[in-house]
């Protein structure tokens, strides 16, 4: 029952992922849903609404790294196709032929592991998508709508902006709009990359992840 639903769970954050690349309406109605439930915080700034969300990633997809992972079983099969693959490397270094043919027989056995090792690392990504993701679609579309709204003068009907909360003083660029692009990203992304690496790592810490 539980590989059923650890399955269902990966396919399902997946899909959502992909939803959300291929699909503007998916991505507007998880938007939707996300400002629902956390229509208290409209009346922070942009960037104080960015920040809650990072700290809140930052404790989820650790909960799940410390959860859904067998760290002890991580480790193992890391240091097992490590070790391979050094001997490998090393006997082509040296054109040992009688040992690259004692690894030639381990290397199913080593596609094995790299296929588990795989599976576990892709395991709570997936599960984290099923957070992530609306919350992400949440936060772009209010940025970008804002910014349409301001550029341009288009009228946004899916929220009730306050188009005041989407300007931030940054010490480079001035005062500029959320939305606005700083070198590749839009500054409020950029801005939730920082925090959430930030608070990620401080999670991580504080809940012993991987220990």
């Amino acid at each position: 029952m539980r590989g059923v639903i650890s399955r269902f769970a990966s396919i399902l954050g997946f899909l959502i992922f992909f939803g959300l690349i291929f699909s503007y309406d998916f991505r507007v109605t998880l938007a939707l849903i996300v400002e629902k439930i956390f229509f208290p915080l409209s009346a922070l700034k942009f960037f104080e609404v960015v920040l809650v969300m990072s700290i809140l990633t930052g404790f989820y997809s650790n909960l799940i790294q410390k959860y859904a992972v067998d760290h002890k079983r991580l480790k193992e099969l890391q240091k097992k196709i490590s070790e391979y693959q050094k001997e490998y490397m090393d006997a082509v270094k040296k054109k040992n032929q009688f040992k690259l043919k004692q690894l030639e027989s381990k290397k199913e056995e080593m596609k094995m592991l790299q296929s588990e090792l795989m599976s576990m690392q892709f395991k709570p990504m997936s599960y984290t998508f099923i957070v992530s993701i609306p919350i992400w679609a949440w936060l772009w579309e209010k940025a970008y709508l804002s910014y349409q709204s301001v550029k341009f003068g288009a009228k946004v009907e899916l929220f009730n902006l306050d188009n005041n909360l989407f300007f931030i003083t940054t010490p480079f660029w001035g005062t500029i709009h959320v939305n606005e692009f700083v070198a590749i990203f839009p500054w409020w992304l950029l801005w939730y990359l920082v925090c959430s690496v930030m608070f990620g790592q401080l999670m991580k810490k504080l809940m012993k992840v991987g220990v």
